[in-house]
């Protein structure tokens, strides 16, 4: 299984990478959509937030030619104007960044056919 991701935002990748790994699947970062790959990605997250003018073409294009792939849309939940252009693009509802983690190492696992490894907790005073 092959997950790409568009982010700029660090500390959200690492949590995107980390669930990756833990579901034994590949991991791509992009800059943008434009040189998302066609065939070999099973689940597209888009940071929406960090959006150009051009992406919802080519989120639209890609989501055409990837067949089955899954693509995901995040953005702050504030921010109506993302959900808005969203939908207007037809490229689904956008989810709050807070439900992406949330969702994170379950929707990576269910995409993969893998069932998450549960977490191990932190020990205090670390």
């Amino acid at each position: 299984m092959r997950v790409a991701v568009i982010i700029s935002e660090l500390m959200l990748f690492s949590r995107i990478e980390a669930a990756t790994a833990a579901a034994g699947a590949s991991l791509v970062r992009l800059d943008s959509p434009v040189g998302l790959p066609v065939g070999n990605i099973d689940l597209a997250l888009v940071d929406w937030s960090a959006r150009e003018p051009d992406w919802a073409a080519h989120l639209a294009e890609w989501r055409v030619r990837a067949g089955g792939a899954r693509l995901i849309l995040f953005g702050r939940h504030t921010d109506l104007q993302a959900h808005a252009d969203a939908r207007a693009a037809g490229l689904g509802p956008m989810w709050a960044r807070s439900k992406l983690v949330a969702e994170l190492s379950k929707l990576v696992a269910a995409s993969s056919g893998a069932h998450p490894r549960p977490e191990t907790p932190r020990a205090r005073g670390r």
